[in-house]
């Protein structure tokens, strides 16, 4: 799907990618405009697996401190 914006009213289009480099008439203002082609898909983040590591790193982390940790007995009160 190819968004785009007429060059002089501004008003917006969606259309399928087979009409890219085509040209239409703005239902706004009449002004003709070519089709855009269609943008590539955005890249993934670079060093977004830096995060994911960190994150398991701190989960192993807390794993090891829950592990450590003594157990508590809940205590029940009667009314």
């Amino acid at each position: 799907m190819i968004k785009f914006s007429c060059t002089q009213c501004g008003h917006s289009y969606r259309v399928s990618d087979e009409y890219a480099g085509k040209k239409v008439k703005c239902k706004g203002c009449g002004t003709a405009n070519t089709i855009p082609h269609a943008q590539p898909a955005e890249k993934p983040v670079i060093g977004s697996g830096d995060s994911i590591a960190a994150y398991n790193n701190l989960l192993q982390e807390l794993l090891k401190y829950e592990q450590q940790a003594p157990p508590i007995e809940a205590q029940t009160t009667k009314d």
